[in-house]
């Protein structure tokens, strides 16, 4: 091969090397004149002429930029950074605290403290990242740091305020990339209003989907599964209903009374043509995320609505989780994948694990709490059910007893019993009916069988579709629960009881607190190992036939921009944005689908390793013993990462500190209630004045009617209070019998209703309250049952009333005692309803 010269290959090309070397010198010659104009001006620099010198030369230069006032210089961070460099200065800034994006957001701009951090706070920042010397001049001593955030501005009473970290960040920018400082932070690169923004819309589709799975449910039960499916509801804008906005809400971080929740609703219909747009996403979205004025909410009843949202949005999750399984394994099973033939010689393959857990000396563990949970199964399930007074057609039941004092009264219990039906028809009633299966609640007494003791017993049941030997039956795999876990006992037994630790000034934990806890579990690991196999197997399939429709639908979509660039060169995005959402783009955060791919793989990988684990473990024992609880929570690093900052070892060393810390706490609590007390006496006043005012106009607009319209008037009272003992006794009426003419409320009259069932509502948790502290002692037992398999948790020591702090019942007896001689005739009807 000719080896050819690079003048010959340049003028191959067709280019003139004479005319390109000419410009050549021309240029330099050019460079070197503005050199000599520059070195005349003295800025220019002979740069560094070794590695060493190289990188002061760089940490200087950044330096200096960071010093210069340089005016009109175009800022380095986006939105996004400056929102990240203020979420550093809030992290390392002492008077941050780490409330919820929400708490920000629902708080006056006027009214948020601005946030400031000092010397100390930012040598700690300096030395989180690794670079304690990358300011050497200016962090010798606090009065040079001082003036050098002077001149960069934003120095406040000798600290720095979010807006100098900005600056600092964004002069930096070119040297450390803010992101590699997020991640040697350990901070999330994606801003916490971006991931609040992503939380709301989150929470709002997973409302929108549970309403569309109601319905769809509904469908298929009126229409059967294949009419239902031509006609599956889905609604493309989204929506909620008002019923389920306290719990939309509450998934989003914040939590409304009744009252603040309908008033709240109504302002917000004054700035909305339709009042539904709120229950819209996309003003649902807008309204969450502005600054508004954010209506307080006690600190214990803000918990007991938190708890309340806790409870319904875990059992639908347990509900979603639960219906997914099956979904996936009657899949397995339509593919023949999992079959009778190939499940049943693996019955036989069986596992037993055991563990014994001891803190402290085990010879001193018989004489304060305990907890045994126990699976055994059952001759007929129909018999169990009825022996527990649960009713006729459901197929699980979760019961959770309350042990009741040896010396109450009949009359007692029964109270007791009513007004936890009362609280819990007014606050779970709507929710629960609402879970997937459902069938009924009841509240009742009952005189446990085991221990011959009476208990209050609340009780959630579901249908018999919900039975596990149901289930099993339908997917028809040639096993029954009993074969798959064929053995599971476990107790806890602990040398103090509930009394003991809250209540007693004399107890150290470091001596006196010791514990043992033991478990055996037994099931067939051959026909576990096979299904987890195969589903995790199932997994892989569906993840890589999605990555073969998202490669397919990346293809089509950049033959279309091909064409689009084509037909419409002057937009090129024509045709893909649409109200402000790039729809090729399933997410706004633009790494958001990447983390989940992340946690996919890593669940994924969780799953087989511990398939492994079943498949080279036929059975183990594992011993494990702690000195005292110190050395169990503290010696270990992994256990004291989880405890809460505020929780040291002095706690467990020092004499009496659970019962003072507990003491402490019940004073605030009790106060609180107390308040809450007074505030409902105080109402109950206003209410009865109110009700005087309204009974006299009405006796004055009584005395100006007709003799026909005095009788019609009373015949309305008289079928109202009729109908409502027809119903106490179980007769429906009729509604249109009821009818009556629909008055229009003013504003006024709306909150004032609004305030009295608000009111109404914290009377009936205090009567509640109160009952349960006179009548019960503690829990007893929580037992869950499926078919012919139970598990039962049964507790003694845990006797949680008799710390718990008392009100006063002299108020809550004359309440009730007005109401009574008011005529309230409510609590006398629903005296004789006792189950519901």
């Amino acid at each position: 091969m000719k080896h050819e010269t690079l003048d010959q290959r340049v003028s191959s090309y067709g280019f003139d090397v004479q005319k390109l070397m000419s410009r050549r010198a021309t240029i330099i010659s050019l460079l070197r004149s503005l050199q000599k104009s520059l070195e005349q001006n003295d800025q220019v620099s002979d740069g560094p002429k070794s590695l060493a010198e190289k990188r002061m030369w760089k940490q200087e230069a950044g330096i200096k930029r960071v010093v210069g006032k340089t005016e009109g210089v175009e800022a380095k961070l986006s939105h996004r950074g400056v929102q990240l460099a203020k979420e550093i200065h809030s992290k390392f800034s002492h008077e941050s605290n780490d409330t919820a994006l929400f708490t920000k957001y629902s708080t006056p701009p006027s009214s948020i403290p601005p946030k400031t951090m000092s010397f100390k706070e930012f040598r700690g920042y300096m030395a989180s990242l690794g670079r304690p010397n990358e300011l050497k001049d200016a962090m010798n001593n606090e009065e040079s740091w001082c003036m050098f955030f002077d001149d960069l501005g934003g120095l406040v009473d000798g600290r720095i305020t979010e807006e100098a970290m900005v600056k600092y960040r964004q002069q930096i920018e070119d040297e450390f990339d803010l992101e590699m400082d997020l991640l040697k932070l350990n901070m999330d690169v994606i801003p916490r209003d971006l991931k609040g923004w992503e939380k709301n819309k989150e929470c709002f589709g997973r409302i929108d989907y549970e309403g569309v799975c109601i319905e769809n449910a509904k469908l298929a039960r009126r229409l059967g599964k294949k009419k239902a499916e031509k006609e599956l509801v889905w609604e493309e804008g989204g929506k909620c209903e008002e019923d389920v906005f306290q719990l939309l809400v509450a998934d989003c971080g914040e939590f409304y009374t009744y009252e603040q929740l309908m008033n709240m609703l109504f302002i917000m219909s004054k700035f909305f043509t339709v009042m539904a747009e709120l229950r819209k996403r996309d003003g649902f979205l807008a309204w969450m995320m502005s600054r508004r004025e954010r209506e307080k909410v006690g600190q214990y009843e803000e918990w007991l609505i938190r708890a309340k949202m806790g409870v319904v949005r875990w059992m639908k999750e347990v509900g979603r989780v639960m219906g997914g399984v099956r979904k996936d394994v009657e899949a397995l099973v339509d593919r023949e994948i999992l079959t009778p033939r190939i499940l049943g010689g693996l019955k036989m393959d069986l596992s037993r694990y055991e563990g014994i857990f001891v803190v402290g000396d085990s010879e001193e563990v018989d004489e304060g709490m305990s907890a045994r949970l126990n699976f055994s199964t059952l001759e007929r399930a129909a018999t169990a059910f009825a022996e527990m007074k649960l009713p006729r057609g459901c197929g699980t039941a979760v019961c959770i007893d309350l042990l009741t004092r040896s010396d109450v009264e009949p009359g007692e219990l029964k109270s007791c019993v009513r007004k936890i039906n009362t609280v819990l028809k007014e606050h779970f009633d709507k929710e629960i009916s609402k879970l997937p299966l459902f069938h009924s609640w009841k509240v009742y007494s009952h005189r446990s069988d085991v221990d011959n003791i009476d208990v209050v017993r609340l009780a959630l049941c579901f249908d018999r579709t919900a039975s596990i030997d149901y289930a099993l039956r339908e997917l028809d795999m040639g096993f029954s629960f009993v074969d798959l876990l064929n053995e599971f006992q476990s107790e806890f037994r602990c040398s103090l009881n509930i009394t003991d630790i809250f209540d007693s000034k004399r107890v150290t934990l470091e001596k006196n607190f010791h514990c043992q806890g033991n478990f055996v579990l037994g099931f067939a690991r051959g026909l576990l190992v096979k299904i987890l196999d195969e589903w995790i197997l199932k997994f892989e399939e569906e993840k890589k036939f999605e990555d073969h429709l998202k490669a397919e639908s990346d293809r089509m979509q950049a033959d279309y921009d091909e064409r689009t660039q084509t037909s419409h060169p002057v937009n090129p995005d024509f045709g893909r944005i649409r109200i402000g959402v790039d729809v090729t783009s399933d997410t706004k955060t633009g790494q958001q689908l990447e983390t989940q791919r992340l946690a996919a793989e890593k669940a994924r990988r969780a799953m087989w390793r511990f398939v492994k684990f079943l498949r080279g473990t036929k059975g183990s024992l594992v011993e494990t013993n702690f000195k005292n609880i110190v050395d169990f929570l503290f010696g270990s690093k992994l256990i004291k990462s989880y405890l809460p900052s505020w929780l040291q070892s002095s706690f467990f060393t020092t004499q009496g500190s659970s019962t003072l810390a507990w003491r402490n706490y019940s004073k605030k609590l009790k106060a609180y209630m107390q308040s809450m007390v007074d505030e409902v006496f105080e109402q109950e006043e206003k209410l009865e004045k109110d009700q005087k005012e309204q009974e006299r106009k009405e006796a004055e607009a009584l005395g100006g009617m007709s003799e026909l319209e005095r009788r019609r008037k009373q015949l309305a009272r008289d079928k109202k209070v009729l109908a409502h003992k027809l119903e106490s006794l179980g007769i429906k009426m009729d509604p249109n019998l009821l009818k009556k003419e629909v008055k229009q409320l003013t504003p006024e009259e709306m909150r004032k209703d609004w305030k009295k069932k608000q009111f109404k509502s914290r009377m009936a948790f205090l009567k509640m309250y109160a009952a349960i502290q006179q009548a019960c002692v503690g829990v007893n037992a929580v037992t869950v049952m499926s078919g012919t398999n139970k598990f039962e948790l049964g507790l003694q020591g845990f006797d949680l009333f008799e710390v718990t702090p008392e009100i006063d019942m002299e108020v809550l007896e004359m309440l009730e005692r007005k109401q009574r001689e008011g005529g309230g005739g409510e609590d006398e009807d629903e005296d004789e309803d006792e189950e519901v």
